[in-house]
C-alpha cells in the first residue's frame, strides 16, 4: 500500500497489509478468477483434475538459499489441501494431516485461507522456549525454526506468544507429545509450494519483519472477504 493510498474502513482496515500482493492485484485476480473459481471453493475438486506439477522439476528451480518465508495468494486458493497432504507426507511418511506444518482454514462467506508460520524476526516462540531446553533454533540459511522433538518437553510455552501476537499456528499434537505448526522450509525445498496445483503458495525472500505477515486465519479471512466480495459485485 502506497503511502497516498486510502485505507480501508471498518474493523478490518489493519488487516490488509498482512496480504501479499497489492489491493489492485487482488481485485484484479478476484475479478479474473477467483469470482468465478475460488467463490465456489468446491467446485474445481468435482470438475476435471488440475495441471500435475513435476516437484522434482519444481524443487530444484526454487532450492531455499537466503532466509525466506512462504507467502500466499489467497484469490488463488481453492481449499484443495493439497499442501496439508504433501506436508504431512514430507514429515510424517504417511497421511496424518493432524501434524502437517500448513493447515487450510474455512470461513463463510466462502473463504479459505491457508495458515503457517510467518518466520517471524524476533522469533517469540523461540525466546519463550526455557532455555535449558533448547528444542527452538533458528536455521541461519533458510531463516526457519527448527524444532527438535527429542528435546521437546511438552511445556507449551511456544504457543503462548505465537497465539496471543501472531498467526497461532503453533498447536499441540494429537497426542499431546510435541508440539506441531512450526515450519521448517523441508529444509529448503517446501513440498507444500512444490505441491499446490493452483500456484497459490510461492518463496519469497525475507525483506522485512515477518511478524507484519503473522496475522491470524480469521482476520486475514477477514480482510480477503471484504476485497473478494466486493469485487465481485463490481463485476456483475
Amino acid at each position: 500500500m502506497n503511502e497516498n493510498e486510502k485505507k480501508p474502513e471498518g474493523q478490518g482496515e489493519q488487516d490488509t497489509r498482512y496480504m501479499f500482493f497489492t489491493r489492485r492485484e487482488f481485485v484484479v485476480g478476484a475479478v479474473a478468477g477467483a469470482a468465478a473459481g475460488s467463490v465456489i471453493t468446491g467446485a474445481m475438486m468435482k470438475g476435471g483434475k488440475p495441471a500435475a506439477v513435476d516437484p522434482a522439476k519444481a524443487a530444484g528451480e526454487k532450492r531455499i538459499k537466503s532466509p525466506s518465508y512462504i507467502a500466499v495468494d489467497y484469490a488463488k486458493c481453492t481449499g484443495c489441501r493439497n499442501c496439508e497432504v504433501e506436508c504431512a507426507l514430507f514429515h510424517e511418511k504417511k497421511l496424518d494431516l493432524s501434524k502437517s506444518r500448513i493447515k487450510v482454514y474455512y470461513f463463510n462467506p466462502p473463504v479459505d485461507v491457508p495458515s503457517l508460520c510467518a518466520k517471524c524476526n524476533d522469533a517469540p516462540c523461540i525466546k519463550a522456549c526455557p532455555e535449558k531446553v533448547g528444542a527452538l533454533v533458528k536455521d541461519k540459511t533458510t531463516g526457519a525454526v527448527l524444532l527438535d522433538e527429542k528435546k521437546c518437553i511438552a511445556c507449551w510455552a511456544c504457543i503462548e506468544p505465537c497465539a496471543k501476537d501472531r498467526a497461532n499456528v503453533i498447536r499441540k499434537s494429537k497426542d499431546e507429545k510435541v508440539v506441531v505448526g512450526i515450519c521448517d522450509l523441508c529444509g529448503g525445498d517446501p513440498s507444500c509450494v512444490t505441491g499446490c496445483p493452483e500456484g497459490a503458495l510461492s518463496i519469497v525472500p525475507v525483506y522485512q519483519d515477518g511478524r507484519y505477515f503473522a496475522a491470524k486465519p480469521e482476520q486475514i479471512a477477514q480482510a480477503v472477504a471484504k476485497n473478494l466480495y466486493k469485487a465481485a459485485r463490481g463485476n456483475e
